[in-house]
């Protein structure tokens, strides 16, 4: 009870405060310029890029026309995940390949004899021989322009640009120096020519080449998932299109019958190449870059392809509208309420820490050097009492604020952009996928901003009884709070910065909002662990800071 009376006195104390007025002021000007600055990337919603009127001319363009979505086009998409999966089991290519570049090495040997004996080699067998040296030339051209022309992971053999650079180079060579001749004259002159670029032979042996191919059972998973399975969703898909069209021509049941069809092409092509990359990564992190990848974000890589697949098992052949987490008109296509309340939600949550900071200060450090705790012991209320009070009326003061701001953000928001009716498809943990009301996402990150603020809080409470310095106490805090939110935008993602206890505090990162372009104090690492872990982490960690800070407040 005692507890309850000190928590809301406090409470009053801090919500009445002059400072709490100014910080309340602050935030509500830094909301104003940051709608001024809003002006997120909006990406266009899935559609059709070819235009129709009636019913007549979407069928027809879409069934029958050259357009990059039209169901032709669209096929052969599928088809180059069939490709794939034959390159993944074809050994071809790598037979070839030794084979030639033994071929090469043997006859980079003959060069070298050449070299070591001029006047007598080659002799006259060797002209007749020579056909050989031209058929040579014809196997290199082949195997190049064959690798040249397939895609990523067609081939079980990778090369980087500067190694393909390298075989271009000697096709070349190769092309405009050896022809067939039984003329001494004519052999010694190609043999003296190719010497001289000795140095393009070595680079052509000493090249690595990556040879990796799927196992086989993951090379079945990914054939029945993304060409079986697709195949025969968008049989059906074409199927009721047909039914539509012949039937009730209904024109937005068509275009939505269009757009899911072209949404699970993408969406096979894309998690085709996804997994296989990942899988790369894993097994060969150091050579990621030998397929055309300059740079992805695995993480998001694997949050995208859960996403797709929730998508690619729904029974539903309709197209059905989802919203991205936390950037949601990168799905909608315009922006909504819900980016910009999430946005500046985010800001008010980053003020809030600041002031949570203040207030710490405030009943534990200042009340202490005015001697109104001692006031309060005084009237038979115990330390615990009095510690728990005043910490829970820190949480109600920030909690009630966050509150207040959350709902006349979300309220202005709404005025400004309107909102889109479609639920969220979001990521828990990176492992499994979930649909939600894009609020009950809103409230989450409300509970998480709440938790950041409750782990300052313990903080600058500890700091506080560490050191009668306290102003001294209070500037520390804010610097911990800088340098996390310093480390959070550079360090991000390294397993090592993973054990500052500050990558663990937002955990809305699990909520499926980790990869959000316009997101906040959010780390990189956190996404990728245990939800259930790094809660207990934190939570461990908090009530172990709460009660050794309260043994340390009775000290004091």
């Amino acid at each position: 009870m005692k507890s309850f009376k000190i928590c809301m006195y406090d409470f009053r104390r801090l919500i009445l405060n002059p400072i709490t007025l100014c910080g309340f002021i602050i935030a509500i000007v830094a909301c104003v310029v940051a709608g001024f600055c809003f002006k997120p990337f909006v990406s266009p919603a899935l559609s059709l890029s070819f235009e129709y009127e009636t019913t007549e001319e979407l069928y027809n363009n879409f069934i029958n026309g050259n357009f990059e979505d039209s169901v032709v086009n669209l096929d052969a998409k599928i088809m180059e995940n069939k490709k794939i999966i034959d390159g993944q089991r074809n050994t071809t290519l790598i037979d070839t390949y030794d084979n030639l570049t033994l071929n090469i090495s043997t006859f980079y040997e003959n060069l070298l004899v050449y070299n070591a004996y001029p006047d007598d080699y080659p002799d006259a067998s060797t002209f007749k021989d020579n056909a050989f040296d031209v058929n040579l030339k014809t196997e290199l051209h082949n195997f190049y322009d064959t690798i040249a022309s397939l895609k990523d992971f067609e081939s079980p053999l990778y090369f980087t640009d500067n190694e393909m650079n390298t075989i271009k180079s000697l096709v070349d060579l190769l092309d405009s120096t050896l022809y067939y001749t039984t003329n001494r004259d004519d052999v010694k002159a190609m043999y003296d020519i190719l010497l001289e670029s000795r140095q393009l032979f070595r680079d052509f042996l000493n090249i690595e080449v990556i040879n990796w191919q799927t196992d086989k059972d993951k090379t079945v998973e990914l054939e029945v998932n993304y060409v079986v399975n697709a195949e025969k969703k968008l049989d059906d898909i074409l199927e009721e299109f047909e039914n539509v069209y012949h039937g009730s021509q209904n024109l937005d049941d068509m275009e939505s019958l269009a757009l899911n069809y072209k949404r699970i092409v993408t969406f096979a092509s894309y998690n085709m190449q996804g997994e296989l990359f990942l899988l790369l990564s894993k097994s060969l992190p150091n050579y990621a870059n030998y397929i055309g990848y300059e740079s992805q974000e695995e993480l998001e890589l694997k949050q995208t392809i859960i996403q797709n697949n929730h998508i690619l098992k729904e029974a539903s052949l309709y197209y059905t509208h989802y919203l991205q987490p936390m950037n949601f008109n990168s799905a909608s296509g315009t922006i909504n309420a819900y980016d910009f309340a999430y946005y500046l939600i985010s800001i008010i949550g980053f003020i809030l820490i600041f002031i949570s900071i203040f207030f710490a200060y405030k009943l534990f450090g200042r009340d202490r050097k005015k001697g109104k705790v001692d006031v309060v012991l005084a009237q038979n209320a115990s330390f615990n009492s009095v510690f728990a009070g005043k910490f829970f009326a820190i949480l109600l003061a920030t909690f009630s604020l966050l509150i207040v701001f959350s709902i006349l953000i979300i309220l202005i928001s709404y005025l400004i952009y309107g909102v889109t009716f479609a639920p969220v498809l979001a990521v828990f943990n990176l492992s499994s996928s979930y649909v939600v009301n894009p609020l009950i996402c809103l409230f989450f990150k409300l509970l998480c901003i709440e938790f950041e603020i409750m782990f300052y809080t313990l903080i600058t409470i500890l700091l506080m009884n560490v050191s009668r310095k306290f102003e001294l106490m209070f500037g520390i805090s804010l610097g911990i709070f800088a340098v996390a939110f310093t480390l959070n935008t550079f360090l991000s993602g390294f397993f090592v910065y993973a054990l500052f206890p500050f990558a663990h505090a937002n955990l809305f990162s699990f909520f499926g909002g980790a990869n959000s372009s316009i997101g906040f104090l959010n780390t990189a690492f956190i996404s990728g662990g245990n939800f259930f872990i790094s809660i207990c982490y934190t939570l461990v960690l908090m009530v172990g800071m709460y009660f050794f800070t309260n043994q340390l407040f009775k000290r004091n």
